[in-house]
């Protein structure tokens, strides 16, 4: 059961109730408003899903309903792991897991799903997010900004000034981060989500993107295929320039990543005018492979 009252301090959104993720409710919920983890796809910064493809789903274009995959499977499995973790750290904190869905009431298209909420000695209310990631890569500098968008939007939401989020990286690396409220971000984000539900209801694609998701979405868009013929004029001729660019461009970063872990040797990092840029790692037993440090 939920200890509600440190959650009544909550004026600035409604409870919508609990529904297990995956769920008809759950699903129902996420087609109505714009939640935390969609934020961040809206705003371009999900490497797995585009602005695009979001759209065609929110339009109902494609099938909105999220496949099941190990990584995700895992994820909702450990999650308990890693809170119990995180308040064995903090004794401090009366921690409330399974907060359920909240809706913001000056923007009802706003939705929360915190993994739970904790208050600390003095009180205050603290969003808790829990993530687990297989490769430490994306963690290097901090929260991924994919991450720490959906957090902001869930204090955003909730009108709550600070989160702690806690990873679980590679089955046995606990990293904690505290997020304060960013309002200058937390607006930007309301806009951006705003020009999409606008987008959505006029039917207004958003810009192409050059991700592999938005060029899955348009096959699932168009699944029949029909004996006819479309002229692709100046299109088909960009199209066909680009690819070719393409396929030299593919064989010339081949051509110089040889050559970069040629000259590394052995060594695990290589440096470009004294900064880290390239690394060197393995899985396993696999050979090593070359590897661009973020943000390169």
């Amino acid at each position: 059961m939920t200890h509600i009252e440190p959650l009544e301090q909550i004026e600035i959104a409604q409870h919508l109730g609990t529904f297990e993720s995956g769920s008809p409710e759950w699903h129902h919920l996420r087609n109505q408003g714009i939640g935390g983890s969609q934020v961040g796809t809206i705003a371009g910064l999900n490497k797995w899903e585009s602005a695009y493809t979001a759209w065609a789903k929110y339009t109902g274009k494609i099938d909105s309903e999220i496949a099941d995959s190990p990584a995700m499977e895992w994820g909702r499995r450990l999650e308990a792991v890693v809170l119990g973790k995180l308040i064995d750290e903090h004794p401090e904190l009366e921690v409330i897991p399974e907060v359920g869905t909240w809706q913001n009431l000056e923007r009802p298209y706003q939705i929360a799903n915190p993994d739970a909420i904790a208050t600390d000695e003095h009180g205050n209310l603290i969003v808790i997010e829990i993530k687990t990631a297989r490769f430490p890569d994306d963690w290097s500098e901090g929260v991924p900004l994919y991450y720490l968008t959906q957090v902001q939007w869930y204090l955003s939401t909730l009108g709550i000034q600070r989160a702690i989020l806690a990873v679980l990286i590679g089955g046995s690396d606990y990293r904690e981060f505290e997020i304060e409220a960013d309002h200058f971000q937390q607006q930007a984000d309301i806009a951006l989500v705003e020009r999409f539900l606008e987008a959505v209801e006029s039917d207004q694609a958003p810009d192409w993107d050059g991700s592999e998701s938005t060029y899955e979405t348009v096959r699932k868009m168009h699944p029949e295929i029909q004996d006819d013929e479309v002229e692709l004029g100046d299109l088909g001729t960009q199209a066909l320039a680009a690819l070719q660019k393409e396929s030299e461009a593919k064989a010339e970063a081949l051509k110089v990543k040889s050559q970069v872990l040629d000259k590394m040797g052995l060594a695990k990092r290589g440096l470009v005018d004294g900064q880290h840029v390239f690394s060197r790692q393995a899985r396993g037993t696999g050979s090593p492979f070359l590897v661009t440090k973020k943000g390169q």
